[in-house]
């Protein structure tokens, strides 16, 4: 059986899902090896989007698909990041007020 485009990108997500299993569990020896290996086959670039794609899915799950809520969240830790002050509402990153 062909492998149909559907097919090609859903392989090519795999090192994404597990590099974000390695974040989750703190395994800081296979996100390496799965940067390294990305470096290598010149996926790089790619891996780093299919990371942040993925992440992203996953908090708008987490907020109900609340675009909004979610952009409050990742703007805190932005301001947070870049000026180490807090974000809208006045909280360092967490969930926004409601």
């Amino acid at each position: 059986m062909a492998e149909t485009p559907e097919d090609d990108a859903r392989r090519q997500r795999v090192p994404a899902y597990a590099m974000l299993r390695a974040a989750v569990t703190m395994d800081r020896d296979t996100a390496t090896l799965l940067v390294a290996e990305a470096q290598r086959n010149g996926t790089l670039p790619q891996l780093v989007f299919d990371v942040a794609h993925l992440a992203a899915r996953a908090m708008l799950a987490s907020e109900g698909y609340d675009t909004g809520r979610v952009l409050k969240v990742v703007d805190g830790w932005l301001d947070v990041a870049a000026h180490g002050v807090p974000g809208p509402g006045g909280r360092r990153g967490g969930r926004p007020a409601a």
